[in-house]
């Protein structure tokens, strides 16, 4: 089905290719996992597939690359997009409708499908994700793991020959992966040829057919599936990568206020227009402790910590740092949010810049900051703009730049869901050295990996029916 022949890649901005002289070939019905360290080209490698990488992302290919046996060379992405299914790491990079119905159903009317076509199609993947109840929704009001969940669906209406996924399971809560696993196993049985670029192995470790692991912009190792099943925990951790097996979390389940906590938050209401998005919730956190919050999609873990640190406002109940009860500007000040899309985020004009902004200059401060880029592994991008790195790299960066500042309140949204098993066990260290050092670590989370290496403790978010 997929045959590249000596594929490099070299985006018009950079200097190095991302991709080096790729040999790769994926038969007709073959399930594959491409994984690595972050920024290892995997979300390039896709993009050459789809054909984004040069018609879209523009830079220089060399090499051959052949789809269901037509050189794709003189294909235009119409053509290539007639066979070839996608979900991006950033769902939103690819909705064009504000309607859910409308995004599923946008790719089969610009294929002329009939109406009653595109109603069966869209129940058919509805029913296949469990996603009924997030039709004719509004797309902007929805969570990150919504968003994805609408973005697969889309991508599966055409019935495409291949389906490339890059991080699909990056904001799913752990029920919605394994939805997502099943659903993977449908189209495979089917016959759908299947790529996923992915951190998170356990759920496709018994689909895959193979899984190929990349290193700076080349093919590293393959491993068919009984090799990849063969693997032992010490030769993932060697290679960067994450689990086969999830890891038993054996935390405490914080379910109320504490005296003398440092962050205790009392009766919160939160509403969205007419929806109420956080009804009565209550909650504390000392310093010195790792709190990670889970819940399924949409039930709003998110809206909770940006109603902590004060960028939301809520709309009754008060939220108390030290005992005292603190103005929506106050607690941005006394805390840090680092949210799920690190673009929003970033604002120097090098990764060295980023962690300095309106630090002053002080010697002591540029040795701190030379001392993170170390420990976060982005030393060697020092000088990069934020912008051209990966999305790993990117959510390092953010998570430095917060370090950096010493607020009392650090929460994190997702802060894994673009790392690789390395860099996973490297923050689980760093957050216990700030935990350690009296900070107040909030983190919002679906990775039961991460949860085990890092929390102290586990608090549960359930909506009231």
């Amino acid at each position: 089905m997929i045959r590249l022949k000596n594929v490099s890649f070299r985006y018009e901005a950079a200097k190095e290719p991302s991709l080096r002289d790729i040999d790769f070939t994926v038969k007709r019905g073959e399930f594959v996992i491409l994984t690595g360290l972050s920024g290892c080209g995997k979300t390039t490698l896709t993009r050459v597939l789809n054909g984004l990488c040069p018609r879209f992302y523009g830079g220089e290919i060399t090499g051959s690359y052949t789809l269901d046996g037509m050189d794709t060379a003189g294909m235009t992405l119409n053509e290539i997009g007639t066979k070839i299914g996608n979900v991006f790491q950033d769902p939103r990079s690819q909705f064009f409708a504000t309607n859910t119905t409308d995004e599923t159903a946008l790719a089969m009317e610009n294929r002329n499908y009939s109406p009653a076509l595109m109603r069966s199609r869209i129940n058919e993947v509805a029913d296949m994700l469990g996603i009924r109840e997030l039709l004719d929704r509004d797309i902007f009001g929805m969570s990150s793991g919504e968003k994805q969940k609408i973005a697969i669906a889309a991508a599966c209406c055409v019935h495409p020959d291949v389906l490339i996924l890059d991080e699909p399971s990056a904001n799913l809560d752990p029920e919605s992966t394994s939805q997502l696993a099943g659903f993977l196993k449908t189209l495979k049985e089917l016959g759908m040829t299947i790529i996923v670029s992915e951190h998170r192995l356990y759920y496709l470790s018994e689909l895959a057919d193979r899984m190929i692991v990349m290193e700076k912009g080349r093919v590293k190792r393959e491993f068919p599936h009984d090799q990849m099943s063969a693997l032992t925990e010490g030769e993932l951790t060697e290679l960067g990568l994450r689990f086969l097996k999830l890891p038993e979390i054996n935390r405490p389940e914080r379910s109320s206020q504490r005296e003398d906590s440092f962050l205790t938050v009392d009766d919160i209401t939160f509403k969205r227009g007419r929806t109420c998005v956080l009804n009565r919730i209550s909650m504390s956190a000392e310093r010195g402790k790792i709190l990670a919050i889970t819940g399924r999609n949409g039930v709003g873990k998110s809206t909770l910590c940006k109603v902590i640190t004060g960028i939301y406002r809520e709309r009754s109940g008060s939220v108390l740092y030290y005992g005292g009860k603190l103005s929506p500007r106050k607690r941005v000040n006394s805390s840090f949010f680092v949210g799920q899309d690190a673009d929003y985020q970033l604002y120097g004009a090098t990764a060295r810049e980023e962690l300095l902004i309106n630090m002053g200059k002080a010697p002591e401060l540029a040795e701190k900051a030379e001392m993170l880029l170390t420990r976060f592994d982005l030393s060697e991008y020092s000088e990069r703009h934020p912008a051209s790195l990966s999305g790993g790299q990117k959510q390092r960066l953010l998570i430095a730049a917060a370090i950096m500042r010493e607020r009392p309140l650090l929460v994190l949204d997702e802060p894994t869901s673009g790392l690789d098993g390395k860099h996973m066990r490297d923050l689980a260290v760093l957050l216990r050295e700030a935990a350690d050092s009296g900070l107040c670590i909030l983190i919002v989370t679906h990775d039961t990996e991460f949860i085990a290496l890092a929390a102290d403790e586990v608090m549960n978010l359930q909506r009231d029916k």
